[in-house]
């Protein structure tokens, strides 16, 4: 007992020496307390870089680097080129962390230096909690187009490597910075690289997009883009518009002048994605006439009349000359179809623009109808039969309500089946002796 004494009476002679009564230690205390809260800081985010499997966009390897290192297993040996990842995303964190633009720009720049050569196993020690919320501050530093272009470039990396990482970038609200910057170029090289990250959101993401202005964003300036870049911005309206709720209208309607604007386009590619805009938004409001007309309120029917018509000429679609592949062809036929299912006065409107003699030029110019014909050509089956389905929407329907004659059609229609049916139906088996007659069954005169 008197040995524990003795020591717990040293204890306290050593802590009074250090006591916070001199002003001196006070003022050190005070430096060291702060050296020590940024400390703990930078500890926190580290923390968060290597415990990143607990996150809900982690992955499965973080929990492997952290039970091997439990296990003594050596990582950074088995795994040299995670370990030096690993060293440069702590140098590169700290530096995006910094106040002083210079160092955000070096950090910035390594940062997608790393991901462009990176793989998912190789930044595995990437954690998106913790850079994709710094990713989406940078962006808003409107004084320095060159930080806002480095993370906007980042982003896509970060999406290229880690494809989950979309659902957080959505979830830290980069999409109505990115659609803010289309909205109102400044730096044509940011409008891009932001268009990009657009691009790759579209494919997962496309309400939260629409929400977000972003059919308006891709759109508006689409011609002062080069024709690469009008194709990224076309396809990402494509995307946008897959299955989109009919409550959701809305959100395209004011994108609705500029996506027609576009059907008269010379390049076959944004041709081609912007008939697919409004194959999918035909599709979408395909039971709702009001809709459907709001679609086709710019001039769609005359657009896809005139597009339509190089299918039976062979190619050139109108004065642009521009050639649509056969599947296109079939999927306006089939978007002309759902249109006239749908409304009434949009079927009343192509029947106007003489779509008949269209379809009937279509399908006598088929080389087994008109073999000898100069247009004759080879239709897939597939084509042939969305000639023969819009032909049977534009046709008025028979109804019992319609009056004696159109019972005789469709009596007269019925016959030529039957007898057709008849020429073709295998002969009825004899009966055997003794079977039972059916109910009603008329005996043989």
């Amino acid at each position: 007992m008197s040995d524990q004494d003795a020591s717990d009476q040293a204890a306290a002679a050593n802590g009074g020496d250090t006591s916070p009564s001199d002003p001196t230690a006070d003022a050190g205390g005070s430096t060291l307390s702060a050296e020590q809260r940024q400390r703990l800081e930078e500890q926190a985010a580290l923390e968060m870089l290597e415990e990143s499997e607990a996150r809900q966009w982690g992955g499965p390897s973080h929990a492997l680097h952290g039970l091997l290192r439990k296990l003594g297993a050596g990582l950074d040996d088995l795994l040299p080129s995670v370990s030096a990842s690993h060293s440069r995303l702590k140098a590169i964190l700290a530096g995006m962390k910094a106040d002083d633009d210079g160092r955000q720009l070096v950090a910035l720049s390594e940062l997608c230096e790393l991901l462009s050569i990176g793989t998912e196993e190789s930044m595995s020690a990437l954690s998106v909690d913790v850079f994709v919320p710094l990713l989406v501050q940078l962006l808003r530093k409107e004084h320095n187009a060159d930080i806002m272009l480095l993370a906007s470039r980042a982003m896509c990396h970060v999406m290229d490597v880690h494809p989950s990482s979309a659902a957080a970038i959505v979830h830290y609200d980069a999409v109505p910075i990115l659609c803010e910057k289309l909205l109102s170029i400044e730096y044509i090289d940011l409008a891009e690289q932001c268009l990009s990250a657009l691009e790759k959101l579209s494919h997962e993401h496309p309400l939260a997009i629409l929400r977000g202005g972003g059919m308006q964003a891709v759109l508006q300036f689409v011609d002062f883009f080069a024709t690469g870049v009008q194709r990224i911005a076309v396809s990402t309206a494509a995307n946008l518009c897959r299955g989109l709720p009919i409550e959701c209208a809305h959100l395209v309607a004011d994108a609705v002048p500029l996506l027609s604007g576009l059907l008269n386009h010379h390049d076959q590619r944004v041709l081609e994605h912007v008939c697919l805009a409004f194959s999918r938004l035909v599709d979408d409001f395909g039971t709702a006439p009001a809709q459907l007309e709001m679609l086709a309120a710019h001039g769609l029917l005359p657009n896809l009349h005139r597009l339509v018509s190089g299918m039976v000429m062979g190619g050139a679609a109108g004065d642009a000359g521009v050639t649509l592949s056969d599947t296109t062809y079939t999927m306006l036929l089939r978007t002309l179809a759902t249109i006239c299912r749908g409304s009434g006065e949009l079927c009343k409107q192509l029947l106007q623009l003489k779509i008949c003699s269209l379809l009937r030029d279509g399908l006598m110019s088929e080389e087994s109808v008109a073999p000898s014909s100069g247009l004759s050509v080879n239709r897939p089956p597939d084509q042939l039969f969305q000639i023969l389905s819009l032909s049977n929407e534009l046709l008025p329907p028979i109804t019992a309500a319609s009056g004696g004659k159109n019972k005789d059609v469709a009596a007269t229609a019925a016959g030529s089946g039957a007898q057709a049916s008849r020429a073709v139906a295998p002969k009825p088996r004899p009966k055997r002796a003794g079977a039972a007659s059916p109910p009603g069954g008329g005996e043989s005169e």
